[in-house]
Protein backbone atom coordinates (compact mmCIF):
# COMPACT_ATOMS: atom_id res chain seq x y z
CA UNK A 1 0.00 0.00 0.00
CA UNK A 2 1.37 3.40 -0.98
CA UNK A 3 1.17 6.40 1.30
CA UNK A 4 -1.21 9.11 0.27
CA UNK A 5 0.27 12.52 -0.28
CA UNK A 6 -1.12 14.40 2.71
CA UNK A 7 0.23 17.82 3.47
CA UNK A 8 1.35 18.22 7.09
CA UNK A 9 2.25 21.28 9.11
CA UNK A 10 5.90 22.17 9.53
CA UNK A 11 5.99 20.80 13.06
CA UNK A 12 4.87 17.40 11.78
CA UNK A 13 7.26 17.21 8.81
CA UNK A 14 9.89 14.50 8.74
CA UNK A 15 13.25 15.76 9.87
CA UNK A 16 16.68 14.42 9.05
CA UNK A 17 17.50 14.51 12.74
CA UNK A 18 14.98 11.78 13.55
CA UNK A 19 16.47 8.65 14.99
CA UNK A 20 16.40 5.30 13.27
CA UNK A 21 13.27 4.14 15.15
CA UNK A 22 11.25 7.17 14.07
CA UNK A 23 12.46 6.94 10.43
CA UNK A 24 11.48 3.30 10.20
CA UNK A 25 8.04 4.10 11.55
CA UNK A 26 7.56 6.91 9.06
CA UNK A 27 8.43 4.65 6.15
CA UNK A 28 5.94 2.07 7.30
CA UNK A 29 3.13 4.47 8.07
CA UNK A 30 -0.24 3.40 9.43
CA UNK A 31 -3.29 2.06 7.66
CA UNK A 32 -4.55 5.55 6.81
CA UNK A 33 -1.17 6.89 5.73
CA UNK A 34 -0.89 9.30 8.63
CA UNK A 35 2.53 9.96 10.13
CA UNK A 36 3.08 10.58 13.83
CA UNK A 37 4.69 13.93 14.65
CA UNK A 38 8.26 13.99 15.85
CA UNK A 39 7.19 14.87 19.38
CA UNK A 40 5.40 11.51 19.70
CA UNK A 41 8.38 9.40 18.60
CA UNK A 42 10.33 7.36 21.13
CA UNK A 43 13.61 9.11 21.84
CA UNK A 44 16.90 8.38 23.49
CA UNK A 45 18.72 10.57 25.99
CA UNK A 46 21.30 11.68 23.38
CA UNK A 47 18.53 13.36 21.36
CA UNK A 48 17.17 15.31 24.33
CA UNK A 49 20.31 16.53 26.05
CA UNK A 50 23.94 15.47 25.87
CA UNK A 51 24.33 16.20 29.58
CA UNK A 52 23.42 13.73 32.31
CA UNK A 53 21.49 15.28 35.18
CA UNK A 54 21.91 13.59 38.58
CA UNK A 55 18.67 12.51 40.25
CA UNK A 56 19.21 14.67 43.31
CA UNK A 57 19.38 17.75 41.09
CA UNK A 58 15.86 17.09 39.83
CA UNK A 59 14.41 17.54 43.33
CA UNK A 60 12.85 20.87 44.07
CA UNK A 61 14.98 22.53 46.67
CA UNK A 62 12.12 24.55 48.11
CA UNK A 63 10.01 21.40 48.61
CA UNK A 64 12.61 19.12 50.19
CA UNK A 65 15.40 20.14 52.52
CA UNK A 66 18.67 18.78 51.10
CA UNK A 67 20.86 16.54 53.22
CA UNK A 68 23.64 18.06 55.17
CA UNK A 69 27.28 17.23 54.56
CA UNK A 70 28.15 14.55 57.09
CA UNK A 71 31.81 14.29 56.08
CA UNK A 72 32.81 17.82 56.88
CA UNK A 73 35.27 18.10 59.77
CA UNK A 74 34.80 21.51 61.32
CA UNK A 75 36.54 22.80 64.36
CA UNK A 76 33.89 23.09 67.07
CA UNK A 77 35.74 25.95 68.71
CA UNK A 78 35.57 28.17 65.58
CA UNK A 79 32.08 27.21 64.36
CA UNK A 80 31.14 30.77 63.52
CA UNK A 81 34.15 31.36 61.20
CA UNK A 82 33.04 31.07 57.58
CA UNK A 83 35.43 29.96 54.88
CA UNK A 84 35.51 30.70 51.19
CA UNK A 85 33.74 28.54 48.61
CA UNK A 86 36.93 26.82 47.61
CA UNK A 87 37.99 26.01 51.18
CA UNK A 88 34.46 24.86 52.10
CA UNK A 89 34.34 22.33 49.23
CA UNK A 90 37.85 21.19 49.95
CA UNK A 91 36.72 20.12 53.42
CA UNK A 92 34.08 17.73 52.11
CA UNK A 93 32.57 17.67 48.65
CA UNK A 94 29.13 16.15 48.26
CA UNK A 95 28.40 13.75 45.47
CA UNK A 96 27.33 15.41 42.23
CA UNK A 97 28.89 18.78 43.05
CA UNK A 98 32.30 20.04 42.11
CA UNK A 99 34.07 23.22 42.85
CA UNK A 100 32.19 26.32 41.72
CA UNK A 101 33.25 27.86 38.46
CA UNK A 102 34.87 24.70 37.06
CA UNK A 103 33.92 22.05 34.49
CA UNK A 104 33.06 19.61 37.29
CA UNK A 105 30.03 21.70 38.17
CA UNK A 106 28.83 23.53 35.03
CA UNK A 107 25.55 24.56 36.68
CA UNK A 108 27.22 26.98 39.08
CA UNK A 109 28.90 30.05 37.71
CA UNK A 110 32.04 31.44 39.23
CA UNK A 111 31.24 34.11 41.76
CA UNK A 112 33.39 36.63 43.51
CA UNK A 113 35.94 34.98 45.73
CA UNK A 114 35.53 35.92 49.37
CA UNK A 115 38.44 35.64 51.69
CA UNK A 116 38.28 34.27 55.21
CA UNK A 117 38.60 37.72 56.74
CA UNK A 118 35.73 39.06 54.58
CA UNK A 119 33.59 36.06 55.56
CA UNK A 120 34.16 36.77 59.22
CA UNK A 121 33.38 40.48 58.78
CA UNK A 122 30.06 39.68 57.07
CA UNK A 123 28.80 37.79 60.11
CA UNK A 124 26.96 34.48 60.34
CA UNK A 125 24.98 34.39 57.10
CA UNK A 126 24.74 31.94 54.22
CA UNK A 127 26.79 33.21 51.33
CA UNK A 128 25.06 31.37 48.51
CA UNK A 129 22.69 28.60 47.53
CA UNK A 130 25.54 26.08 47.43
CA UNK A 131 26.50 26.97 50.97
CA UNK A 132 22.89 26.30 51.99
CA UNK A 133 22.90 22.98 50.12
CA UNK A 134 26.12 21.72 51.68
CA UNK A 135 25.29 23.08 55.08
CA UNK A 136 26.96 25.79 57.05
CA UNK A 137 29.36 25.04 59.91
CA UNK A 138 26.73 26.17 62.40
CA UNK A 139 24.38 23.42 61.17
CA UNK A 140 26.91 20.64 61.63
CA UNK A 141 25.76 17.36 63.13
CA UNK A 142 28.32 17.88 65.86
CA UNK A 143 26.22 20.77 67.17
CA UNK A 144 24.20 19.33 70.09
CA UNK A 145 20.65 20.44 70.84
CA UNK A 146 17.92 19.13 73.14
CA UNK A 147 15.70 18.38 70.15
CA UNK A 148 18.27 16.22 68.43
CA UNK A 149 19.02 14.15 71.53
CA UNK A 150 18.24 10.54 70.80
CA UNK A 151 16.00 8.65 73.19
CA UNK A 152 17.13 5.31 74.43
CA UNK A 153 14.92 2.57 73.02
CA UNK A 154 12.66 0.96 75.60
CA UNK A 155 12.89 -2.79 75.52
CA UNK A 156 9.79 -4.92 75.15
CA UNK A 157 10.60 -6.76 78.35
CA UNK A 158 10.70 -3.57 80.41
CA UNK A 159 7.31 -2.54 78.97
CA UNK A 160 5.74 -5.79 80.09
CA UNK A 161 7.28 -5.59 83.55
CA UNK A 162 5.99 -2.05 84.13
CA UNK A 163 2.53 -2.50 82.65
CA UNK A 164 -0.14 -1.73 85.29
CA UNK A 165 -2.84 -1.31 82.66
CA UNK A 166 -2.08 -4.37 80.52
CA UNK A 167 -1.93 -2.45 77.22
CA UNK A 168 1.46 -3.84 76.15
CA UNK A 169 0.45 -7.30 77.29
CA UNK A 170 -2.72 -7.08 75.21
CA UNK A 171 -0.83 -6.09 72.07
CA UNK A 172 1.74 -8.84 72.58
CA UNK A 173 -0.94 -11.49 73.12
CA UNK A 174 -2.87 -10.35 70.04
CA UNK A 175 0.25 -10.70 67.95
CA UNK A 176 0.96 -14.09 69.47
CA UNK A 177 -2.51 -15.50 68.78
CA UNK A 178 -3.03 -13.77 65.44
CA UNK A 179 -5.87 -11.48 66.62
CA UNK A 180 -6.49 -7.92 65.53
CA UNK A 181 -6.21 -5.57 68.55
CA UNK A 182 -9.43 -3.73 69.37
CA UNK A 183 -8.83 0.00 69.41
CA UNK A 184 -11.48 0.57 72.08
CA UNK A 185 -9.63 -1.69 74.52
CA UNK A 186 -6.31 -0.03 73.80
CA UNK A 187 -7.87 3.32 74.67
CA UNK A 188 -9.78 2.20 77.78
CA UNK A 189 -7.54 -0.34 79.51
CA UNK A 190 -6.15 2.54 81.56
CA UNK A 191 -9.60 3.63 82.77
CA UNK A 192 -11.87 2.47 85.57
CA UNK A 193 -14.74 1.46 83.28
CA UNK A 194 -14.68 -0.72 80.17
CA UNK A 195 -18.06 -0.76 78.44
CA UNK A 196 -17.58 -2.80 75.26
CA UNK A 197 -20.72 -4.50 73.99
CA UNK A 198 -21.55 -6.03 70.58
CA UNK A 199 -17.93 -6.44 69.37
CA UNK A 200 -18.19 -10.19 68.65
CA UNK A 201 -14.94 -11.13 70.35
CA UNK A 202 -15.31 -14.87 70.14
CA UNK A 203 -13.51 -17.38 72.30
CA UNK A 204 -9.95 -17.01 70.98
CA UNK A 205 -9.94 -13.19 70.95
CA UNK A 206 -11.06 -13.18 74.59
CA UNK A 207 -7.78 -14.73 75.73
CA UNK A 208 -5.65 -11.59 75.08
CA UNK A 209 -8.28 -9.52 76.90
CA UNK A 210 -8.21 -11.82 79.92
CA UNK A 211 -4.40 -11.93 79.95
CA UNK A 212 -4.24 -8.12 79.88
CA UNK A 213 -6.79 -7.81 82.69
CA UNK A 214 -4.67 -10.11 84.83
CA UNK A 215 -2.03 -7.36 84.95
CA UNK A 216 -4.52 -4.51 85.08
CA UNK A 217 -4.77 -2.70 88.40
CA UNK A 218 -6.89 0.24 87.23
CA UNK A 219 -10.15 -1.14 85.78
CA UNK A 220 -13.01 -1.88 88.20
CA UNK A 221 -16.09 -2.24 85.96
CA UNK A 222 -16.07 -4.52 82.89
CA UNK A 223 -19.10 -4.87 80.60
CA UNK A 224 -18.64 -7.43 77.79
CA UNK A 225 -22.29 -8.23 77.11
CA UNK A 226 -23.18 -9.72 73.73
CA UNK A 227 -19.68 -10.57 72.53
CA UNK A 228 -20.12 -14.29 71.86
CA UNK A 229 -17.22 -15.24 74.10
CA UNK A 230 -18.72 -18.76 74.47
CA UNK A 231 -17.36 -21.37 76.87
CA UNK A 232 -13.70 -20.91 75.97
CA UNK A 233 -13.78 -17.16 76.49
CA UNK A 234 -15.69 -17.58 79.76
CA UNK A 235 -12.97 -19.95 80.96
CA UNK A 236 -10.27 -17.35 80.25
CA UNK A 237 -12.20 -14.60 82.03
CA UNK A 238 -12.96 -16.78 85.04
CA UNK A 239 -9.29 -17.75 85.29
CA UNK A 240 -8.40 -14.05 85.14
CA UNK A 241 -10.72 -13.23 88.07
CA UNK A 242 -8.89 -15.77 90.22
CA UNK A 243 -5.85 -13.46 90.12
CA UNK A 244 -7.35 -10.01 89.53
CA UNK A 245 -8.43 -8.42 92.81
CA UNK A 246 -9.53 -5.05 91.44
CA UNK A 247 -12.56 -5.79 89.26
CA UNK A 248 -15.82 -5.47 91.23
CA UNK A 249 -18.34 -5.57 88.36
CA UNK A 250 -18.56 -7.99 85.43
CA UNK A 251 -21.41 -8.20 82.92
CA UNK A 252 -21.20 -11.24 80.67
CA UNK A 253 -24.83 -11.41 79.53
CA UNK A 254 -25.83 -12.96 76.20
CA UNK A 255 -22.50 -14.66 75.47
CA UNK A 256 -23.51 -18.33 75.05
CA UNK A 257 -21.17 -19.57 77.78
CA UNK A 258 -23.39 -22.62 78.51
CA UNK A 259 -22.16 -25.40 80.81
CA UNK A 260 -18.44 -24.83 80.27
CA UNK A 261 -18.66 -21.20 81.26
CA UNK A 262 -20.98 -21.92 84.19
CA UNK A 263 -18.52 -24.43 85.65
CA UNK A 264 -15.62 -22.00 85.18
CA UNK A 265 -17.39 -19.13 86.95
CA UNK A 266 -18.59 -21.38 89.74
CA UNK A 267 -14.98 -22.36 90.40
CA UNK A 268 -13.94 -18.72 90.30
CA UNK A 269 -16.53 -17.72 92.92
CA UNK A 270 -14.97 -20.10 95.41
CA UNK A 271 -11.65 -18.22 95.13
CA UNK A 272 -12.45 -14.58 94.30
CA UNK A 273 -13.13 -12.23 97.23
CA UNK A 274 -13.52 -8.84 95.50
CA UNK A 275 -16.18 -9.29 92.79
CA UNK A 276 -19.46 -7.64 93.85
CA UNK A 277 -21.71 -7.91 90.79
CA UNK A 278 -21.90 -10.74 88.26
CA UNK A 279 -24.37 -10.98 85.37
CA UNK A 280 -24.72 -14.27 83.49
CA UNK A 281 -28.12 -13.50 81.96
CA UNK A 282 -29.10 -15.04 78.64
CA UNK A 283 -26.35 -17.66 78.49
CA UNK A 284 -28.49 -20.80 77.93
CA UNK A 285 -27.81 -22.19 81.42
CA UNK A 286 -29.83 -25.28 82.30
CA UNK A 287 -30.72 -27.29 85.40
CA UNK A 288 -27.48 -29.26 85.38
CA UNK A 289 -25.53 -25.99 85.45
CA UNK A 290 -27.30 -24.82 88.60
CA UNK A 291 -25.57 -27.58 90.55
CA UNK A 292 -22.23 -25.81 90.03
CA UNK A 293 -23.40 -22.69 91.85
CA UNK A 294 -24.52 -24.47 95.03
CA UNK A 295 -21.08 -24.93 96.59
CA UNK A 296 -19.81 -21.71 95.04
CA UNK A 297 -22.50 -19.54 96.66
CA UNK A 298 -22.15 -21.36 99.95
CA UNK A 299 -18.45 -20.46 100.14
CA UNK A 300 -18.55 -16.99 98.56
CA UNK A 301 -19.51 -14.15 100.89
CA UNK A 302 -18.32 -11.17 98.82
CA UNK A 303 -20.73 -11.32 95.85
CA UNK A 304 -23.74 -9.05 96.45
CA UNK A 305 -25.57 -9.03 93.10
CA UNK A 306 -26.20 -12.06 90.87
CA UNK A 307 -28.19 -11.98 87.61
CA UNK A 308 -29.28 -15.36 86.22
CA UNK A 309 -32.27 -14.13 84.24
CA UNK A 310 -33.24 -15.22 80.71
CA UNK A 311 -31.85 -18.73 81.13
CA UNK A 312 -33.40 -22.20 81.06
CA UNK A 313 -33.64 -23.10 84.74
CA UNK A 314 -36.64 -25.29 85.53
CA UNK A 315 -37.90 -27.13 88.55
CA UNK A 316 -34.61 -28.87 89.34
CA UNK A 317 -32.66 -25.70 88.77
CA UNK A 318 -34.93 -23.84 91.18
CA UNK A 319 -34.29 -26.44 93.86
CA UNK A 320 -30.53 -26.07 93.48
CA UNK A 321 -30.63 -22.28 93.53
CA UNK A 322 -32.93 -22.36 96.54
CA UNK A 323 -30.48 -24.51 98.50
CA UNK A 324 -27.65 -22.13 97.51
CA UNK A 325 -29.61 -19.08 98.73
CA UNK A 326 -30.42 -20.91 101.91
CA UNK A 327 -26.73 -21.13 102.81
CA UNK A 328 -25.54 -17.81 101.39
CA UNK A 329 -25.05 -14.76 103.61
CA UNK A 330 -23.70 -12.23 101.12
CA UNK A 331 -26.18 -11.77 98.25
CA UNK A 332 -28.52 -8.76 98.45
CA UNK A 333 -29.89 -8.70 94.88
CA UNK A 334 -30.85 -11.82 92.86
CA UNK A 335 -32.56 -11.78 89.47
CA UNK A 336 -34.18 -15.06 88.37
CA UNK A 337 -36.69 -13.60 85.93
CA UNK A 338 -37.55 -15.20 82.58
CA UNK A 339 -36.88 -18.80 83.57
CA UNK A 340 -39.20 -21.78 84.04
CA UNK A 341 -39.08 -22.17 87.83
CA UNK A 342 -42.25 -23.78 89.21
CA UNK A 343 -43.60 -26.32 91.71
CA UNK A 344 -40.74 -27.75 93.82
CA UNK A 345 -38.31 -25.17 92.51
CA UNK A 346 -40.62 -22.33 93.57
CA UNK A 347 -41.10 -23.93 96.99
CA UNK A 348 -37.32 -24.23 97.50
CA UNK A 349 -36.70 -20.56 96.69
CA UNK A 350 -39.57 -19.43 98.96
CA UNK A 351 -38.23 -21.54 101.83
CA UNK A 352 -34.81 -19.94 101.40
CA UNK A 353 -36.37 -16.58 102.33
CA UNK A 354 -37.14 -17.92 105.79
CA UNK A 355 -33.49 -18.33 106.70
CA UNK A 356 -31.76 -15.85 104.40
CA UNK A 357 -31.22 -12.62 106.31
CA UNK A 358 -29.35 -10.57 103.65
CA UNK A 359 -31.44 -10.76 100.47
CA UNK A 360 -33.22 -7.44 99.76
CA UNK A 361 -34.23 -7.58 96.08
CA UNK A 362 -35.69 -10.72 94.47
CA UNK A 363 -36.98 -10.69 90.90
CA UNK A 364 -39.06 -13.78 90.14
CA UNK A 365 -41.05 -12.35 87.23
CA UNK A 366 -42.01 -14.49 84.24
CA UNK A 367 -41.81 -17.86 86.00
CA UNK A 368 -44.60 -20.21 87.09
CA UNK A 369 -44.96 -20.02 90.88
CA UNK A 370 -48.76 -20.39 90.87
CA UNK A 371 -50.70 -21.47 93.93
CA UNK A 372 -47.95 -23.77 95.22
CA UNK A 373 -45.34 -21.03 95.17
CA UNK A 374 -47.75 -18.48 96.67
CA UNK A 375 -48.41 -20.71 99.67
CA UNK A 376 -44.68 -21.00 100.32
CA UNK A 377 -44.24 -17.24 99.90
CA UNK A 378 -47.00 -16.65 102.46
CA UNK A 379 -45.01 -18.50 105.10
CA UNK A 380 -41.76 -16.79 104.08
CA UNK A 381 -43.21 -13.25 104.18
CA UNK A 382 -44.51 -13.77 107.68
CA UNK A 383 -40.99 -14.47 108.92
CA UNK A 384 -38.69 -12.48 106.62
CA UNK A 385 -37.97 -8.86 107.59
CA UNK A 386 -35.09 -7.99 105.23
CA UNK A 387 -36.67 -8.40 101.77
CA UNK A 388 -37.48 -4.97 100.30
CA UNK A 389 -38.50 -5.66 96.68
CA UNK A 390 -40.44 -8.65 95.35
CA UNK A 391 -41.42 -8.91 91.67
CA UNK A 392 -43.98 -11.60 90.81
CA UNK A 393 -45.02 -10.38 87.37
CA UNK A 394 -46.75 -13.04 85.24
CA UNK A 395 -46.47 -15.97 87.68
CA UNK A 396 -49.94 -17.51 87.28
CA UNK A 397 -51.16 -16.04 90.55
CA UNK A 398 -54.96 -16.35 90.58
CA UNK A 399 -57.46 -15.19 93.19
CA UNK A 400 -56.69 -18.11 95.55
CA UNK A 401 -52.96 -17.48 95.33
CA UNK A 402 -53.60 -13.75 95.93
CA UNK A 403 -55.44 -14.59 99.17
CA UNK A 404 -52.37 -16.54 100.34
CA UNK A 405 -50.08 -13.63 99.53
CA UNK A 406 -52.38 -11.21 101.35
CA UNK A 407 -52.16 -13.29 104.53
CA UNK A 408 -48.39 -13.20 104.42
CA UNK A 409 -48.34 -9.48 103.58
CA UNK A 410 -50.41 -8.58 106.66
CA UNK A 411 -47.71 -9.95 108.97
CA UNK A 412 -44.75 -8.61 107.01
CA UNK A 413 -42.89 -5.52 108.21
CA UNK A 414 -40.08 -4.96 105.70
CA UNK A 415 -41.42 -5.13 102.14
CA UNK A 416 -41.39 -1.80 100.25
CA UNK A 417 -42.22 -2.77 96.65
CA UNK A 418 -44.57 -5.50 95.45
CA UNK A 419 -45.16 -6.04 91.73
CA UNK A 420 -48.08 -8.24 90.66
CA UNK A 421 -48.52 -7.21 87.02
CA UNK A 422 -50.14 -9.48 84.43
CA UNK A 423 -51.57 -11.98 86.95
CA UNK A 424 -55.21 -13.15 86.92
CA UNK A 425 -55.89 -11.88 90.45
CA UNK A 426 -59.60 -11.30 89.96
CA UNK A 427 -61.71 -8.83 91.94
CA UNK A 428 -61.52 -10.90 95.14
CA UNK A 429 -57.75 -11.21 94.89
CA UNK A 430 -57.31 -7.46 94.31
CA UNK A 431 -59.59 -6.65 97.23
CA UNK A 432 -57.62 -8.98 99.55
CA UNK A 433 -54.31 -7.42 98.50
CA UNK A 434 -55.64 -3.88 99.10
CA UNK A 435 -56.86 -4.80 102.60
CA UNK A 436 -53.41 -6.15 103.42
CA UNK A 437 -51.80 -2.98 102.09
CA UNK A 438 -54.00 -0.86 104.35
CA UNK A 439 -52.38 -2.44 107.43
CA UNK A 440 -48.82 -2.47 106.01
CA UNK A 441 -46.60 0.37 107.20
CA UNK A 442 -43.50 0.13 104.98
CA UNK A 443 -44.97 -0.57 101.52
CA UNK A 444 -44.29 2.32 99.08
CA UNK A 445 -45.16 0.86 95.69
CA UNK A 446 -47.85 -1.62 94.66
CA UNK A 447 -48.17 -2.39 90.95
CA UNK A 448 -51.18 -4.25 89.52
CA UNK A 449 -51.06 -3.27 85.86
CA UNK A 450 -52.44 -5.17 82.88
CA UNK A 451 -55.46 -6.53 84.77
CA UNK A 452 -59.07 -5.38 85.15
CA UNK A 453 -60.25 -3.77 88.39
CA UNK A 454 -63.85 -3.01 89.34
CA UNK A 455 -65.11 0.37 90.50
CA UNK A 456 -65.14 -0.51 94.20
CA UNK A 457 -61.44 -1.42 94.16
CA UNK A 458 -60.60 1.74 92.22
CA UNK A 459 -62.21 3.89 94.94
CA UNK A 460 -60.32 1.92 97.58
CA UNK A 461 -57.06 2.64 95.76
CA UNK A 462 -57.75 6.38 95.75
CA UNK A 463 -58.51 6.32 99.46
CA UNK A 464 -55.28 4.49 100.23
CA UNK A 465 -53.24 6.95 98.13
CA UNK A 466 -54.79 9.87 100.01
CA UNK A 467 -54.31 8.33 103.44
CA UNK A 468 -50.90 6.63 103.06
CA UNK A 469 -47.53 7.41 101.55
CA UNK A 470 -47.94 4.85 98.75
CA UNK A 471 -48.05 4.65 94.96
CA UNK A 472 -50.50 2.15 93.47
CA UNK A 473 -50.35 1.47 89.75
CA UNK A 474 -53.41 -0.10 88.12
CA UNK A 475 -55.18 -0.25 84.78
CA UNK A 476 -58.55 1.00 85.98
CA UNK A 477 -61.98 -0.31 85.15
CA UNK A 478 -61.83 -2.41 82.02
CA UNK A 479 -58.02 -2.26 82.05
CA UNK A 480 -58.08 0.70 79.67
CA UNK A 481 -56.09 3.04 81.91
CA UNK A 482 -52.33 2.86 81.57
CA UNK A 483 -49.82 4.01 84.15
CA UNK A 484 -46.22 4.19 83.02
CA UNK A 485 -43.56 2.47 85.05
CA UNK A 486 -41.37 5.50 84.38
CA UNK A 487 -43.58 7.87 86.35
CA UNK A 488 -43.68 5.52 89.33
CA UNK A 489 -39.91 5.01 89.31
CA UNK A 490 -39.26 8.74 89.14
CA UNK A 491 -41.68 9.37 91.98
CA UNK A 492 -39.97 6.74 94.10
CA UNK A 493 -36.58 8.24 93.35
CA UNK A 494 -37.70 11.77 94.25
CA UNK A 495 -39.10 10.52 97.52
CA UNK A 496 -35.92 8.57 98.25
CA UNK A 497 -33.59 11.47 97.40
CA UNK A 498 -35.44 13.81 99.76
CA UNK A 499 -35.41 11.32 102.63
CA UNK A 500 -31.86 9.99 102.12
CA UNK A 501 -30.05 13.09 100.87
CA UNK A 502 -27.10 12.60 103.21
CA UNK A 503 -26.58 8.96 102.30
CA UNK A 504 -26.70 9.78 98.60
CA UNK A 505 -24.15 12.56 98.95
CA UNK A 506 -21.74 10.35 100.89
CA UNK A 507 -22.07 7.52 98.36
CA UNK A 508 -21.43 9.89 95.43
CA UNK A 509 -18.33 11.43 97.03
CA UNK A 510 -16.86 8.05 97.91
CA UNK A 511 -17.33 6.76 94.37
CA UNK A 512 -15.97 9.93 92.74
CA UNK A 513 -12.34 9.38 93.67
CA UNK A 514 -11.04 11.86 91.10
CA UNK A 515 -13.44 14.62 92.24
CA UNK A 516 -14.78 15.31 88.76
CA UNK A 517 -18.44 15.57 89.73
CA UNK A 518 -19.37 12.99 87.08
CA UNK A 519 -20.23 9.30 87.44
CA UNK A 520 -20.88 6.65 84.83
CA UNK A 521 -24.13 4.70 84.66
CA UNK A 522 -22.65 1.65 86.41
CA UNK A 523 -21.13 3.81 89.12
CA UNK A 524 -24.47 5.56 89.59
CA UNK A 525 -26.25 2.24 90.06
CA UNK A 526 -23.69 1.20 92.63
CA UNK A 527 -24.11 4.48 94.54
CA UNK A 528 -27.91 4.25 94.57
CA UNK A 529 -27.74 0.73 95.94
CA UNK A 530 -25.18 1.73 98.55
CA UNK A 531 -27.39 4.62 99.63
CA UNK A 532 -30.30 2.23 100.16
CA UNK A 533 -32.47 2.55 97.03
CA UNK A 534 -34.00 -0.82 96.32
CA UNK A 535 -35.35 -1.42 92.82
CA UNK A 536 -35.41 -4.33 90.43
CA UNK A 537 -32.79 -4.42 87.71
CA UNK A 538 -35.34 -3.36 85.09
CA UNK A 539 -36.52 -0.44 87.21
CA UNK A 540 -32.95 0.62 87.91
CA UNK A 541 -32.06 0.55 84.21
CA UNK A 542 -35.16 2.61 83.42
CA UNK A 543 -34.25 5.16 86.06
CA UNK A 544 -30.66 5.51 84.85
CA UNK A 545 -31.80 5.96 81.24
CA UNK A 546 -34.15 8.76 82.25
CA UNK A 547 -31.59 10.50 84.45
CA UNK A 548 -29.07 10.33 81.62
CA UNK A 549 -31.52 11.85 79.14
CA UNK A 550 -28.66 13.19 76.99
CA UNK A 551 -27.38 9.60 76.42
CA UNK A 552 -23.77 10.52 77.15
CA UNK A 553 -23.14 7.76 79.69
CA UNK A 554 -21.95 10.35 82.22
CA UNK A 555 -24.19 11.73 84.97
CA UNK A 556 -23.53 14.83 87.05
CA UNK A 557 -24.47 13.75 90.54
CA UNK A 558 -24.49 17.34 91.84
CA UNK A 559 -27.49 17.98 89.59
CA UNK A 560 -29.26 15.05 91.21
CA UNK A 561 -28.59 16.37 94.69
CA UNK A 562 -29.85 19.84 93.77
CA UNK A 563 -32.78 18.60 91.64
CA UNK A 564 -31.48 20.31 88.50
CA UNK A 565 -31.48 17.04 86.53
CA UNK A 566 -35.28 16.83 86.80
CA UNK A 567 -35.81 20.39 85.62
CA UNK A 568 -33.43 19.75 82.70
CA UNK A 569 -35.33 16.55 82.00
CA UNK A 570 -38.56 18.47 81.49
CA UNK A 571 -36.82 21.02 79.29
CA UNK A 572 -35.31 18.33 77.08
CA UNK A 573 -38.47 16.20 76.93
CA UNK A 574 -41.48 18.49 77.16
CA UNK A 575 -43.70 15.84 75.59
CA UNK A 576 -43.28 13.83 78.77
CA UNK A 577 -44.28 16.71 80.97
CA UNK A 578 -45.41 14.77 83.98
CA UNK A 579 -46.60 16.31 87.17
CA UNK A 580 -44.75 14.15 89.63
CA UNK A 581 -46.65 14.61 92.85
CA UNK A 582 -46.44 12.28 95.81
CA UNK A 583 -48.74 12.52 98.75
CA UNK A 584 -46.35 12.42 101.65
CA UNK A 585 -46.21 14.16 104.98
CA UNK A 586 -43.89 16.67 103.32
CA UNK A 587 -45.33 17.06 99.84
CA UNK A 588 -42.50 16.63 97.29
CA UNK A 589 -43.39 18.23 94.01
CA UNK A 590 -42.00 18.76 90.58
CA UNK A 591 -45.13 20.36 89.23
CA UNK A 592 -43.74 22.55 86.45
CA UNK A 593 -40.73 22.54 84.14
CA UNK A 594 -37.68 24.26 85.58
CA UNK A 595 -38.76 23.98 89.21
CA UNK A 596 -36.29 22.05 91.39
CA UNK A 597 -37.27 19.50 93.98
CA UNK A 598 -38.81 21.35 96.88
CA UNK A 599 -40.41 20.36 100.13
CA UNK A 600 -43.41 22.37 101.22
Amino acid sequence: MFLRNVRRPQSAQVSNECDSHAATFIQMGDSNGYIRPWTAHPKVRSEVSPRRIPRQHLCKSHMHVPGRNTEAHIDTVSKLNFQSYENLHDLGDTEGFGKPGTDENPRVTTGPQISQEEGISQGTRHLSFENWVDGSPVDSEEYDTDVEEEKKPVSKKSNLLSDPTGIFTYEEQCQKHGCVPISYLRRHLNKRNIHMRHHYLGGLATKPVATALKRNTVTEHVDLADNCVEGAGAYYLADMLKENMFIVYLNLANNFIRSTGAAAFAGMLEVNTTLKTLSLAGNQLQDRDACNFVEALKNNMSLTCLDLSHNEFGEKGGEMIGSALNANDGLTDVDLSWNAIRNKGAVAIAKALKTNATLEVLDLSWNGFGLTGAESLQQALQVNTTLKVLDLTNNRINSQAALKLALGLKKNFGLETLVLNMNPLGDNGVEAILKAVATHDSLRLLSMEELSINGYNVRTIHQLEDAKNIIILHSGVGAHHRHTALSSVLQLFIMFSSEHHGQLENAFHQQDKEKTGVLTADEMKFCLKEAGLRLTSNQMDLLIREIDFSNTGNIKYRDILSGKCFSDYHKQRPSRGYTLTTRTESSIKLSSPGRPITAS
